[in-house]
């Protein structure tokens, strides 16, 4: 049996309660969403075989398909995706952040499903592709119990035999014939702050980053075990935040300091690192994004006197190399300030703001390849609404996130995506690259782009 890695040991659990990205992986092998996107990035079916939207793009229905039916063998009907939504709504899950058009859910038949939304939402559609959003039964609950915890109608089911956790073909998958590989064992992180395993080589990690890229070359090197390697489209970056429950939030004088010191901080260690640098809020390659990272003059600034102490918080270990070294004491000294740089896990991200940081770096990949795949996620990144953090750049943004002429589209948000960088919100940090590394035996199709990669596209080549 394979080895999958790696799965965070917060999973399995609630999947209202899921928040990250290794998590929504193990997801899009159990559960099928409502519509489904192909690599170039157009619409395709999902639990619905067809589906239409009305001229003022309002409403939009859905017919399931007949050949849908759970893991235990129930058919999948519209009060199963009525349930699924309604509970991403009223839990406020993170997917609730992208779905938030959404004014009701109603069951027309037992085989079509309406969803009427507040206001047009050009996003939606893809919004609905998200794995997180995948349907499970009418009624389900989650049992920590459980020996098959989770119930959906994706090609694998997740079932624990013998205190280990394995996906197994659904035979019930409407594409079960198509399932090249029936079973996989999955491995786990060491713990919440997502350090490899000692020794363990999973035959397929699907996303690495380069740090566990490096260190699973170091795995398969001491094992002599043969590792393909390939680099994947990604769209995952990093990001700075001017943290609106900061000590500091309402000082224009020490934002425009602040925010200026880590540009140039940014800029100056990505360089020694050889970092591809972030543009903007919005990734390369989404519409709307700024071709080059906006950069700043670098000015005098009077900075005499007792140094301001400015407290930043980083989500996981990915940012603290910014701090280590003379550049950072330098550059910190210039500006007139004395770090304090301290990390969190995903669990304590609700909590964070009892700390007041006055910067928050977060990183993430999004949700759908649009801009509205991204932005919303900064809800729970900012612990506030992110359209009431806008503050003045509000009526852009909701301006840009309506607009249907495409072409309009991108240029407000570019438009957008540079005011939110010259007011000194934000600091664009560096694109993540990430990896799928398979031992020698196993190649995944390139299938181009998904939120996240299938199993389904992985097979044996011996």
């Amino acid at each position: 049996v394979p080895k999958f890695g790696y799965v965070p040991v917060t999973f399995p659990r609630d999947v209202a309660l899921v928040n990250q990205f290794a998590e929504h992986v193990v997801l899009g092998q159990i559960l099928e969403p409502l519509v489904d996107a192909d690599r170039f990035g157009s619409m395709t079916r999902g639990i619905a075989e067809s589906w239409n939207v009305s001229a003022d793009g309002k409403t939009l229905s859905f017919k399931i398909g007949a050949d849908q039916r759970f893991s235990n063998g129930k058919l999948v009907e519209a009060k199963d995706v009525k349930y699924s939504i309604d509970r991403h709504l009223n839990e406020k899950t993170q997917s609730s952040n992208f779905v938030r058009a959404i004014k009701d859910v109603k069951v027309k038949r037992p085989s079509e499903i309406e969803i009427v939304l507040s206001e047009p939402n050009v996003s939606i559609l893809k919004a609905l592709t998200r794995d997180h959003l995948g349907i499970v039964p009418y009624g389900w609950k989650y049992d920590p119990s459980s020996d098959e915890p989770i119930i959906g109608s994706g090609p694998y089911r997740l079932k624990k035999r013998n205190a280990k956790w394995y996906l197994l073909k659904n035979e019930r998958y409407s594409k079960a014939a198509s399932i090249p590989i029936p079973e996989w064992e999955l491995v786990f992180y060491k713990n919440e702050a997502l350090d490899l395993p000692e020794g363990v080589l999973p035959d397929y990690v699907p996303v690495a980053t380069q740090t566990v890229l490096d260190e699973l070359k170091t795995i398969a090197s001491k094992q002599q075990a043969a590792l393909e390697t390939q680099e994947q489209l990604s769209f995952a970056q990093t990001s700075l935040w001017w943290y609106p429950h900061g000590s500091h939030y309402r000082s224009q004088e020490i934002k425009s300091r602040a925010m200026t010191f880590l540009t140039e901080l940014v800029e100056k260690k990505t360089q020694e690192k050889k970092l591809h640098r972030a543009t903007g809020i919005v990734p390369v390659g989404i519409a709307g994004f700024l071709p080059e990272p906006i950069r700043f003059d670098s000015k005098k600034e009077d900075v005499s006197g007792p140094k301001t102490k400015l407290a930043v918080a980083g989500l996981g270990n990915a940012f603290a190399f910014l701090f280590e070294g003379e550049t950072a004491k330098k550059l910190a000294a210039k500006y007139g300030f004395e770090v304090e740089f301290y990390t969190f896990t995903p669990s304590e991200l609700g909590t964070i703001k009892n700390r007041k940081p006055d910067v928050l770096m977060a990183s993430w990949a999004g949700g759908f390849n649009d801009p509205e795949g991204f932005l919303p996620l900064l809800n729970q990144v900012l612990g506030v609404d992110f359209v009431e953090y806008l503050e003045d750049l509000r009526p852009l943004y909701q301006s840009a996130r309506v607009e249907q002429d495409w072409t309009k589209r991108s240029e407000l948000f570019r438009e957008f995506n540079q005011k939110i960088v010259l007011e000194k919100r934000m600091v664009p940090g560096w694109k993540l690259t990430t990896y799928s590394v398979a031992k020698r035996g196993l190649a995944e199709d390139k299938v181009g782009f998904r939120y996240t990669p299938r199993l389904i596209n992985v097979k044996r080549t011996n």
